[in-house]
């Protein structure tokens, strides 16, 4: 009789913020079960919450272990500031009414205050200094070594992952974390489910650019529907649709056309996304698809790529904004990432990343000063002496 051994990867360190969210708390159960980095990766878990929800958070952590997921490998409870090179992914639940866009109101501020004040802490106490590199080589050697490889240090540098829940945290992070790397910032976007929600959950592969939730952009990949046959005999303006498919979903002529899809495709799309979908559930099960396609290509052996649309901070492609947040068509090769250049000519998308671009622009100059001054503010309320060192706990 054979017996097949199961592969053990060595421990990945996961930190989860705001861990006591019942969306963190979904995603957590997701990450030890297997779900996001696979059933034979171990997860090293770090609780990170304010030092008052210590005994919540140590409740929380023995119902995880109660449950002996199988890729447990140790669980536990932190209120101290981690460093950048602490853990290899970074997952923060802000719980922002809407993470893709921030409401400057009196009623977002005091609704969400403790949530805007960790991630802006955290933020000022991460930093990307040359010993942190300097550690994460010797993560890559370690693994390196357990995989009976070699690695050489010019080569290779394993940077780690800092997943948010929406375009407002990684501006945070990027913009008031010193020498952040721009790249290594993701979120999830839920334009591209709810594009496929309000119209036909087979319509085909689709790019997204945006600013938020309420500006962007979609193109489809023609043929515009899956397993779909066109012929002479289509009922669709565009040519683009199969005289079958129409007819089993009564549409009208005009959809799916080139016009139809400029415009009234786009209206219906922000007119479901301005119901807000995110609760819990909803956040925590596009964070954990995000997160594990990122990983994917990380952890295959084969050159799987992957083709997504994610939050990231810019490198300027296609005319956008370098260092600002924007949700971009991506193409995932072996941990890295660029930009799909599929409709990089079509002048109607142009047009759109500069109306995408002013929106972009304008929502970074209102947050990084907002938040700047609201840390201020804080500083001073609680009496705390310029120049003081709080970066140890989570007070």
């Amino acid at each position: 009789m054979n017996f097949q051994c199961k592969r053990i990867l060595e421990p990945i360190k996961v930190i989860v913020i705001n861990p006591l969210a019942p969306a963190s708390q979904l995603i957590i159960v997701k990450i030890m079960s297997g779900v996001v980095f696979g059933n034979d990766q171990l997860i090293d878990l770090n609780l990170l919450v304010y030092s008052n929800e210590m005994k919540s958070a140590n409740a929380f952590r023995l119902e995880i272990e109660s449950c002996a997921f199988s890729c447990t490998n140790s669980i536990k409870v932190s209120s101290d500031f981690p460093r950048a090179c602490d853990g290899d992914v970074f997952c923060f639940m802000t719980n922002f009414n809407n993470p893709n866009h921030f409401d400057f109101t009196k009623e977002e501020y005091s609704e969400h205050f403790e949530a805007l004040y960790l991630i802006l802490k955290l933020a000022k106490n991460f930093s990307w200094a040359d010993d942190d590199k300097e550690k994460n080589f010797e993560t890559v050697k370690k693994t390196a070594h357990f995989n009976n490889q070699e690695v050489k240090k010019d080569v290779f540098v394993k940077k780690p992952i800092f997943m948010a829940d929406g375009l407002v945290a990684i501006d945070i992070l990027k913009s008031m974390t010193k020498d952040m790397p721009h790249d290594i910032l993701f979120c999830p976007t839920p334009i591209t489910a709810i594009a496929k929600q309000v119209e036909c959950n087979m319509i085909n592969e689709m790019l997204v650019w945006a600013a938020n939730d309420e500006v962007f952009h979609v193109e489809v990949e023609k043929p515009l529907v899956l397993h779909d046959v066109v012929g002479d005999e289509s009922h669709c303006q565009s040519g683009m649709v199969g005289k079958d498919f129409f007819e089993s979903r009564n549409f009208d002529t005009t959809q799916f056309s080139d016009s139809w899809m400029k415009k009234e495709f786009i209206e219906k799309v922000a007119s479901s996304a301005a119901k807000n979908p995110y609760g819990c559930i909803y956040r925590a099960a596009e964070f954990s698809k995000t997160l594990r396609d990122i990983w994917l290509t990380r952890s295959s052996e084969d050159g799987t790529k992957v083709y997504t649309n994610i939050g990231v901070i810019s490198d300027g492609s296609l005319g956008t904004i370098k260092g600002y947040p924007y949700v971009l068509p991506l193409i995932f090769d072996r941990g890295t990432w660029s930009v799909n250049n599929r409709f990089v000519e079509d002048s109607h998308l142009k047009q759109e990343i500069k109306r995408i671009n002013k929106a972009v622009k304008n929502h970074h100059q209102q947050l990084i000063p907002y938040c700047k001054k609201f840390l201020q503010d804080q500083i001073i309320n609680q009496g705390l002496i310029k120049g003081e060192d709080d970066s140890v706990s989570m007070f």
